[in-house]
């Protein structure tokens, strides 16, 4: 029996973290509250009632405490939790062997009862347990999402953008909780491309920005500075450059490349007010004076720069409203915008980050990757391009849990 925290245990998880909310007096150590904050804690009878075992560590085997253990309380903060009636984290027979994937805030109880059928229970067949910072590590995984799409991979040129080690394929960046910033190839791999990426608050990437014919990224820090990392054409980055002060005046900074025609790559950035500036790139990753592309831009919800979506010539923008209306705005090769058409009617406001990341499907048209919003679990959908602007949903890919940030 597997019960996962994506489908029948986060209906329960709900309900019980309401329940760990009130179930316990906060006057008096007894039952559920006598496990320790930060800790794991196993009880021999059920509402955290007998003895108790308390853990600091996920439990390949338990000892003494095997098929024991009638309820448990997870207070280490951590908010992803598996529990197996096999050891050593085993899930080899669907009928009789019990799995619970669970998803909470960290801090709550349960009864191991609840966990039964007619072939299979979990009450005192406990036999080993983990938490993790993501439902993925905690059954098992890597930590970077395992990113693949249904297309390539393809023996190709190295593309425009979208790919960062030149293969031809299209790559997509991930950032974790840990602050490491990885790049998913597509193979259900990750490649580590450094640590200490949770400084940041703002990447975004679209091409070359320095003339060197790699695509580079762009990445505001918390005091507002914003830099350009070079790309080395081999997945990674070389040593940042500053591009200058001030950027936390902008909610949104999205790479799109050559809007002016100039053959160089700019930037579109919303101010706090909800007006939209472009950026023109100077070629050496720096940034000439902005001009103004329009106001009421704070209706828009996601920005991207996909490329050139409508096929003629001209990179384009795309932007999902709060209503969840997605609109493509063609970009007219003078640094401006055309009057919009909408591709999408209703929905996208449930995918608040659109990305760009070039051609996935290998039909030569760029492509949209689109992720739904939530805590855990969040949707990671491909959208194709389609001749005159359109996108046709490829479906979901994979999921993200919380703390994933995908660039």
């Amino acid at each position: 029996m597997r019960i996962t925290f994506r489908a029948a245990l986060l209906t329960a998880a709900a309900v019980l973290g309401l329940i760990a909310a009130t179930v316990t007096p906060a006057q008096a150590a007894t039952g559920f509250d006598r496990c320790p904050k930060g800790r794991f804690c196993l009880f021999d009878a059920s509402d955290g009632r007998g003895s108790m075992a308390v853990y600091t560590q996920p439990q390949a085997t338990l000892g003494s405490w095997d098929n024991k253990a009638s309820s448990v309380y997870n207070r280490t903060g951590y908010h992803y939790f598996c529990m197996y009636s096999l050891d050593k984290y085993r899930y080899a027979d669907p009928v009789h062997d019990v799995v619970v994937y669970g998803y909470n805030r960290g801090d709550y109880s349960l009864n191991l009862s609840q966990f039964s059928d007619a072939n299979s229970h979990m009450d005192k067949n406990l036999s080993s347990f983990r938490w993790a910072p993501t439902g993925r590590q905690c059954e098992g995984q890597p930590e970077p999402v395992n990113w693949s799409s249904d297309y390539g991979p393809f023996s190709r040129p190295a593309q425009p953008f979208g790919d960062l080690d030149r293969d031809g394929n299209a790559d997509l960046l991930l950032r974790t909780y840990s602050g490491k910033l990885w790049r998913l190839p597509g193979d259900r791999t990750g490649r580590l491309v450094g640590g200490g990426w949770n400084s940041m608050t703002a990447l975004t990437r679209h091409g070359d920005l320095n003339g060197d014919g790699t695509e580079d990224l762009l990445a505001r820090d918390k005091a507002g500075e914003l830099w350009m990392y070079p790309g080395t054409g081999r997945g990674g980055f070389g040593a940042r450059r500053a591009v200058g002060p001030g950027w936390n005046s902008m909610t949104s900074i999205s790479a799109v490349g050559d809007l002016n025609g100039d053959g160089k790559g700019d930037l579109l950035a919303r101010d706090t007010t909800g007006k939209l500036w472009m950026y023109p790139g100077r070629g050496n990753g720096a940034f000439g004076t902005r001009k103004l592309v329009g106001p009421g831009w704070n209706s828009m919800l996601g920005l991207v720069g996909p490329g050139d979506l409508t096929g003629d010539g001209r990179p384009d923008f795309v932007a999902s409203d709060t209503s969840g209306r997605l609109w493509l705005y063609p970009g007219n090769g003078k640094g401006a915008l055309g009057t919009r058409k909408m591709i999408g009617t209703g929905g996208w406001n449930a995918f608040p980050t659109l990305i760009g990341a070039g051609d996935f499907t290998g039909d030569g048209r760029p492509d949209l990757i689109a992720t739904s919003s939530g805590p855990h679990s969040a949707q990671i959908r491909l959208y194709s391009g389609r001749s005159g602007g359109a996108l046709t949903d490829q479906g979901s890919q994979n999921r993200k849990d919380e703390g994933d940030s995908l660039f």
